[in-house]
């Protein structure tokens, strides 16, 4: 993860992204590169599997430091399982990093990715959700100011990037280099879950824009083409007549 970036955009898989880099102050910092890739790639798995994506931002704030990052594994590990149970799926897609900046214990930036076919209600159960989980383990929830976003595969083939570039460039900010490590700790600063893409119709991961229509039309075509494996002693069946039937089966 020792790659960085100081520019406002990157391009990957021939898409130009925004980059949030710049502070309040004006200062511009540098942003991981690896990060920004794992990101991209995450949210196309998930667009790979649903026609709409809900991503949705909020921090994770700890009792104590700790060296490790124990607490928010057990954290996830509950509240995405609650998810899948909730949503009945188990596309969940997570982005999370960790911070420690000037105050002694670490918080964490996390991100959340769900099927958005029924996004009215999504953000509201997410926090819900969260903030329940977290009580349980003494942790607290932050909540982030304009912090959803609802991408959609149809915008994306019309050619509309607005929201899925409005996303990825909130996510970003994960993965800027501030406030990433402390001298001595070896906690991971970065995290992502490991959604399986699909495939597209040339047989490639899905990305952001590719037309997953095509790809089940594709994948029907490739299967016609598969004729049934024969031998040279392959006879056809035999179907018997009325007549057969009413024979004895020994003579």
């Amino acid at each position: 993860m020792k790659e960085l970036t100081n520019e406002p955009t990157i391009i990957i898989d021939d898409l130009e992204l925004p980059i949030l880099n710049t502070g309040k102050n004006g200062k511009i910092y540098n942003c991981y590169v690896e990060p920004l890739q794992r990101f991209k790639r995450e949210i196309d798995a998930m667009l790979s599997h649903h026609n709409r994506v809900f991503i949705l931002r909020m921090d994770v704030h700890v009792d104590a430091h700790s060296p490790t990052n124990e607490k928010m594994t057990r954290f996830l590990r509950s509240y995405v399982s609650r998810i899948q149970r909730n949503y009945k799926t188990k596309n969940v897609g997570t982005i999370w990093c960790r911070e420690v900046e000037k105050v002694k214990k670490q918080h964490y930036h996390l991100a959340v990715m769900v099927d958005g076919s029924n996004a009215t209600r999504v953000s509201k159960e997410l926090l819900r959700m969260a903030d329940e989980v977290a009580k349980h383990q003494k942790l607290s929830i932050g909540y982030c100011d304009n912090a959803s976003y609802l991408i959609k595969r149809t915008d994306l083939a019309k050619g509309d990037y607005s929201t899925y570039k409005a996303a990825f460039e909130r996510l970003s900010y994960l993965a800027k280099e501030r406030g990433k490590t402390i001298k001595a700790e070896r906690a991971n600063s970065y995290q992502t879950s490991r959604i399986k893409p699909r495939l597209n119709e040339h047989g490639d991961i899905f990305t952001a824009g590719d037309d997953y229509k095509k790809a089940i039309a594709a994948k029907a075509s490739r299967s016609k083409q598969v004729a049934p494996k024969t031998t040279a002693t392959d006879k056809p069946l035999h179907m018997m007549t009325d007549a057969e039937r009413q024979l004895p089966l020994f003579a």
